[in-house]
C-alpha cells in the first residue's frame, strides 16, 4: 500500500521535523556540558585545561608587536607618534577654544608687561543662549529645564567642570559627524565595505574602551586629545550605521529625481539625500551625543578631567554625595543634549511659519542681550558666586552611616546568600565543564538555531581563548556577566510585565529608566562598595543595576508592541490576565523578549570592565593590570577576548530570535 501525503500534511510535517531535530540537538548540548562537567577526573585533563606546552603566547608577541608600531615605525624619516600628536595638535585647537570660551578665560600679557586673563562668558549669557536655543526648536518645556540644568552646574560648584565637559563632547559630536557621515555614505555607495567595516564595527562597539588606552596615549599622548580620540572609537559606529541605514530608506523616486536634474554627487549628496534622510541620521547624531557621554569618565582617566574627573576623584575617595552631584549633572547634560536633538530629527519644515520663526528668533536674541546686559551690570551673573553653592556630601555621607549602623545585617545577609548560592555555584560550574565540551555543545546549539557558520565561529572562539591561556579568566567574566544579569532580569522583566499593562507604571519607570541610562555607571559603584564592601557580590550588583533599565524598556516594548486584536480576541474568550500574559503576549513577543536578554547581556558585558575597580578577579583585572604595566598587547589581547564572548552571545541570541520567531515559524508552515 503507497501512503499519500496531501500538500497541507507535508507542509505541516516539515517544521515539525525542524523542532524535533533542534530539540535533539538542544538536548545534545546540554548532555556534553552535564556529561563534561560530572566526568572531570576521568577524562583527559588537556580537554579541561589547556596544556602548557602547547599554549600560544599571544600575550607577549601582541605587545612586541604593538611597542614596534607604536613607538618604532617611522613615516617619511619621521616616528608614527610626531605624526600623531602634530594631529592632535590640530584636533585640539579648536576644542582648547571652546574650552576657554566656556571655561578657562584668554591668558594674555598686557600694555606693561603683566599677566592677565580674559575671562570666560558670563555664566548667565551662557546658560540664556542655550535655553533660547532649545525654546526655538523645541519650546519652553525644554528651554525651563535647560535653564534649570545649567542652574545645577552652577549651584553645586561644578560650573567650570560642566562647561570643559561641553566642550569636549562638542568637538566629539562635530568630528563624529563628519566622519559618520563620510563613512555611511561610503557604505551606501559600494555595499561590499560592510564585510570588512561590520566586524569592525562589531568590535568597536563590543571591545572594552581600557583596552585600546595605551595605544591611544602612546600615540596622542596624556590630555583631551586623546580622551577624544577614545571617545570617538567608541560612540563612532551608531552614527556611521544609521547615516547608512538612512541613504538606503531614500526612495527610488527621490534618485531618478536627482538624475532628471543633472546633479552631481556633492549636489545629491548634499542637497538630495541627506536633507532626505535628515531624520534617520539625527537620530543616529543621537546616539553619538549619548555615547560620548557615556565616555566622561573614562575620558577623565586620560586627561579629560570635567565632569568625569569628579566622579572619578569621588569614586576614589568614596565621597558618594560628590559623586552623585557630578553623576547626576552629566545625566542632566546627556537628557538636554538628547531631547534637543530629538527635537531637531522630528521638526518638519514649513513654508508658513516665517513670520513666526522670525519673530521667535528676535525675541530669542532680546531675551539673551538682556542676559548680556545683566553680566555686565551684576557681578553675580558674570562668575557664579560661592554663596550660592550647596552640598549634599554632608547628609548623603550620613544617610550611608544610618544604612550601614542599621541594616548592616541585611547587606552581609544579601552578600553570603549571593556569595554561597550564586556566585560560587556558577563559577564552579563553568570552570568544571572546560574548553572541549564547550566547543563541542556550542557547535550543537548553532546546528539547533540552523547556523553552521556560527558553529565553526563558536568552536573557534573556544578555541582560541583556551590556546592563549585565558579560559578561566573569561570563565570569571563570564560568571559575574551571568549573576549580573541573573539579577537584573529577577527585577527587570516583572517590572517590564507592569510598565506594559499599565500606562501610570510605564510613565514612572520610563523616567527612572532614562536616569539610570543616562547616569555614570562609576556613580553605582560608590554607595555599593560603602554598603557591600569590594568584590564580587558588588561587582555582580553594579552590573545588575547598570543593565537593568535596559531590561525594563525592551521588556515593556516588545510586550507593548504586541497586536492589540489578538488581545481584544483573548479577551473575547474570557482569558484571564495571566492566561493572555503566559499563552498569548510572551509567546508573541518572543523576538522582542530575546532582544531584551540580548541588550542585558550586552550592557552587562559593557560594565564588567569596570568591576576591576572594586575586586572582580577576570579578564577585566587583567585589562586593568596590563595598563597599569603599559603593556598595550595584552590590555588589547584580553579587551578583544571580552569583546570576541560578546559577539559570540549577541550571534546566538539573534539567532534564537530569528528561529523562534512567528514570523518565521509562519513561513516555514506556509
Amino acid at each position: 500500500m503507497v501512503a499519500l501525503t496531501t500538500p497541507g500534511q507535508a507542509h505541516a510535517t516539515a517544521p515539525s521535523r525542524t523542532k524535533v531535530r533542534a530539540g535533539v540537538l538542544v538536548f545534545a548540548a546540554v548532555a556534553v556540558i552535564v556529561l563534561g562537567y560530572a566526568a572531570r577526573g576521568l577524562l583527559p585533563e588537556a580537554l579541561y585545561v589547556w596544556p602548557e606546552g602547547l599554549r600560544v603566547p599571544l600575550q607577549a608577541k601582541a605587545n612586541a608587536l604593538l611597542d614596534q608600531l607604536l613607538r618604532q615605525t617611522e613615516i617619511f624619516d619621521h616616528p608614527l607618534r610626531s605624526w600623531t600628536r602634530s594631529l592632535g595638535e590640530v584636533l585640539g585647537m579648536p576644542m582648547r577654544f571652546i574650552q576657554d570660551l566656556l571655561a578657562n578665560g584668554w591668558k594674555y600679557t598686557d600694555a606693561s608687561g603683566n599677566r592677565a586673563t580674559l575671562p570666560p562668558l558670563p555664566w548667565l549669557v551662557i546658560a540664556a543662549a542655550f535655553a533660547a536655543a532649545s525654546w526655538l526648536v523645541s519650546g519652553l518645556r525644554l528651554a525651563l529645564f535647560t535653564l534649570a540644568a545649567f542652574v545645577y552646574f552652577g549651584v553645586f560648584g561644578l560650573w567650570n567642570e560642566a562647561m570643559l565637559t561641553l566642550a569636549s563632547v562638542s568637538v566629539t559630536i562635530a568630528l563624529g559627524v563628519v566622519i559618520g557621515l563620510l563613512a555611511g555614505i561610503a557604505l551606501w555607495r559600494w555595499p561590499r565595505l560592510e564585510v570588512v567595516l561590520n566586524p569592525v564595527f562589531d568590535v568597536m562597539q563590543t571591545i572594552p574602551p581600557f583596552s585600546y588606552l595605551v595605544p591611544v596615549l602612546v600615540l596622542f599622548g596624556f590630555g583631551p586629545v586623546s580622551a577624544l580620540v577614545a571617545t570617538l572609537i567608541f560612540a563612532l559606529p551608531p552614527m556611521v550605521k544609521a547615516t547608512a541605514y538612512a541613504l538606503r530608506r531614500v526612495p527610488a523616486s527621490v534618485l531618478e529625481l536627482s538624475e532628471m536634474t543633472g546633479a552631481n554627487f556633492f549636489q545629491l549628496q548634499r542637497k538630495i539625500l541627506l536633507s532626505t534622510a535628515r531624520t534617520d541620521i539625527l537620530l543616529g547624531l543621537n546616539q553619538l551625543v549619548m555615547m560620548s557621554l557615556a565616555m566622561v569618565i573614562l575620558a577623565s582617566m586620560i586627561g579629560a578631567g570635567g565632569l568625569g574627573g569628579e566622579v572619578l576623584k569621588a569614586l576614589q575617595s568614596l565621597r558618594f554625595g560628590r559623586g552623585l552631584e557630578a553623576g547626576f549633572a552629566i545625566t542632566l547634560m546627556a537628557i538636554h543634549l538628547y531631547s534637543f536633538g530629538h527635537a531637531v530629527a522630528t521638526r518638519r519644515p514649513s513654508h508658513t511659519a516665517g513670520p513666526r520663526n522670525r519673530r521667535r528668533m528676535g525675541l530669542a536674541g532680546a531675551f539673551v542681550l538682556l542676559c548680556v546686559l545683566a553680566a555686565v551690570l551684576v557681578p553675580g551673573f558674570r562668575q557664579f558666586p560661592d554663596a550660592w553653592t550647596l552640598s549634599s556630601s554632608d547628609m548623603l555621607a550620613r544617610g550611608i552611616a544610618w544604612l550601614n549602623g542599621n541594616l548592616g545585617w541585611f547587606f552581609e545577609a544579601f552578600r553570603s546568600v549571593t556569595t554561597i548560592w550564586i556566585l560560587r555555584p556558577l563559577l564552579g560550574f563553568l570552570q568544571g565543564i572546560g574548553w572541549f565540551p564547550m566547543a563541542v555543545a556550542l557547535g550543537f546549539l548553532a546546528f539547533a538555531v540552523g547556523r553552521p557558520k556560527l558553529a565553526v565561529l563558536s568552536t573557534m572562539t573556544v578555541l582560541s581563548v583556551a590556546a592563549i591561556g585565558y579560559w578561566d579568566l573569561s570563565m570569571i567574566t563570564l560568571h559575574l556577566v551571568l549573576a549580573g544579569t541573573l539579577l537584573s532580569l529577577l527585577i527587570g522583566v516583572p517590572v517590564g510585565i507592569l510598565a506594559s499593562s499599565s500606562p501610570r507604571v510605564h510613565a514612572v519607570t520610563s523616567a527612572v529608566v532614562t536616569m539610570l541610562q543616562t547616569l555614570p555607571s562609576f556613580v553605582y559603584l560608590i554607595p555599593i562598595v560603602m554598603l557591600l564592601g569590594p568584590g564580587d557580590v558588588s561587582g555582580a550588583l553594579a552590573i545588575a543595576i547598570y543593565s537593568m533599565a535596559t531590561t525594563i524598556r525592551y521588556v515593556s516594548h516588545a510586550l507593548k508592541e504586541v497586536d492589540g486584536a489578538i488581545l481584544e480576541a483573548a479577551d473575547i474568550f474570557g482569558a484571564s490576565f495571566w492566561q493572555t500574559l503566559f499563552k498569548v503576549r510572551l509567546p508573541l513577543a518572543w523576538p522582542g523578549l530575546v532582544l531584551a536578554l540580548n541588550q542585558t547581556l550586552m550592557m552587562a558585558v559593557g560594565m564588567v570592565v569596570i568591576t576591576a575597580l572594586i575586586g572582580s578577579r577576570g579578564l577585566e583585572l587583567e585589562t586593568i593590570d596590563a595598563i597599569a604595566r603599559v603593556e598595550a598587547g595584552r590590555s588589547l589581547v584580553a579587551g578583544l577576548t571580552i569583546s570576541a564572548l560578546a559577539i559570540l552571545i549577541d550571534r546566538f541570541l539573534n539567532a534564537a530570535a530569528t528561529r523562534g520567531s512567528p514570523g518565521r515559524q509562519g513561513k516555514a508552515a506556509s
